[in-house]
């Protein structure tokens, strides 16, 4: 899976104890159906290179060993493998039959007619073992554009508030539950922390879209209208703008336009922040690691605070694993996805952290006995059950518009004219979407 993993390590022990239960599972799991259909195939797959990469490789050749099915895959960091994979499938080679990526860039996929649909391989009891379950999968994880199921995800990573417990405890801080009480939060933080420690952080660089996104659907706003027109410059998107650049200008640290999500979950590790809104992942990964740092057990989590009250909705980044539309092998291919998101497989993630898609993982006896977290489990589930699947502009000119609503946030945070530039912003998108 592409992403922020191939900068962690796991530990050699826990990766060979969750092969070692992978390979007892898929014992039970070939009970049944006929997994050796397609034996004799030969398929070839563009996978992520991260940290559970390694876990990835045994399990393909799990799945070789159950299906005699050969795979032939090749792993790549997030942005050479996307370049890859639009290099290929622009030139529609029949040669590549699976493929990972990100929901933000399967809009740009589905839009081109790279994406086979999936409905009728999981509802075809000949091509689906019974064992696979769909309906354990949580509704808004599923990778779905134009009404059609283009990929199946196994991970996503809800967007929470991380908050320093030990300080809002000792300035008595209720944990805020809304636009104002997270305001209210900061002053207070502000006016009572050392020099060089900043009540709140987020990202303002070329990222700053992924986390607004969040502020921007609390607010009863969104990127889109229900025509596909832009339609952040509304009244109550540009309230978000300001509301997120007040934050970061007021209450953050200077020289915003260089903070990416590293420079955020360093400062929180380090003792240097009080505030933010971040992907979930790092409290596992960083923020609760005693190696790593300096805040272990001070922190404390929560559903992001919604500008109106109430309306608490977060965003979910999803690993999406896609059928190419040109592959020639493609129910081959659908058993190779199926098998990669299965129960099983989807549990041995979820046991080293990863906040997975399938509601069976989240309640496994193993899952829990390990759970180290369970308040944050809890925000995250609630987050997931609340979500909104991808956090950027939902459009195949994803890249491009990017570019223009960063410079638009920023704006926002040098106190800008917002409706104006927000108006500009919709217009240039407009003009890119045509």
């Amino acid at each position: 899976m592409f992403g922020i993993w191939k900068n962690q390590r796991i530990w050699k022990t826990t990766v060979a104890m969750m092969a070692l239960l992978f390979f007892t599972a898929t014992l039970a799991m070939a009970d049944g159906f006929n997994w050796r259909k397609y034996e004799g195939t030969t398929l070839r797959a563009i996978l992520g290179k991260s940290a559970f990469t390694p876990i990835t490789m045994k399990q393909v050749k799990e799945f070789e060993e159950l299906t005699g099915i050969k795979v032939q895959a090749e792993y790549y960091p997030s942005e050479p493998g996307r370049r890859k994979v639009i290099m290929e499938l622009g030139a529609r080679n029949k040669d590549l039959d699976v493929f990972q990526g990100l929901m933000k860039t399967a809009f740009q996929y589905n839009a081109a007619g790279w994406l086979e649909p999936l409905d009728k391989y999981v509802s075809n009891p000949a091509l689906t073992s019974p064992d696979y379950d769909f309906e354990d999968f949580f509704k808004t994880t599923l990778p779905v554009i134009d009404g059609k199921l283009i990929g199946i995800s196994g991970s996503c990573n809800p967007q929470v508030l991380i908050y320093r417990k030990d300080l809002i405890e000792k300035y008595g801080i209720a944990v805020p539950t809304n636009w104002q009480e997270l305001e209210a939060a900061a002053k207070t933080l502000k006016a009572n922390l050392d020099k060089g420690t900043f009540a709140w952080i987020a990202r303002m660089n070329a990222e700053n879209t992924a986390p607004f996104g969040a502020f921007l659907h609390t607010n009863h706003a969104s990127w889109l209208d229900a025509d596909g027109k832009p339609a952040f410059n509304s009244p109550k998107g540009v309230e978000a703008l300001e509301f997120y650049g007040r934050m970061a200008r007021e209450y953050g640290p200077p020289g915003a336009s260089n903070i990416g999500w590293k420079e955020v979950i360093g400062a929180m590790a380090q003792d240097k922040a009080a505030m933010t809104v971040e992907i979930s992942i790092f409290a596992n990964l960083i923020l609760e690691n005693p190696k790593q740092s300096k805040v272990v057990g001070k922190l404390g989590y929560a559903l992001v605070p919604p500008g109106v009250p109430g309306n608490f909705r977060t965003m979910l980044p999803l690993n999406t694993t896609h059928i190419s539309a040109f592959s020639e092998k493609k129910e081959a291919a659908w058993y190779f996805v199926q098998f990669m998101s299965s129960k099983q497989a989807t549990l041995t993630v979820k046991l080293l952290g990863l906040p997975t898609t399938r509601k069976s993982s989240w309640e496994d006896p193993a899952w829990k006995a390990k759970d180290r977290l369970p308040g944050l489990t809890k925000i995250q589930l609630d987050g997931i059950r609340a979500g909104l699947s991808g956090f950027e502009i939902p459009i195949a000119q994803f890249t491009e518009a990017r570019a223009v609503l960063q410079n638009l946030i920023y704006t926002a945070y040098e106190g800008g004219d917002v409706q104006k530039k927000a108006d500009e912003a919709a217009a240039e998108i407009s003009r890119i979407m045509q």
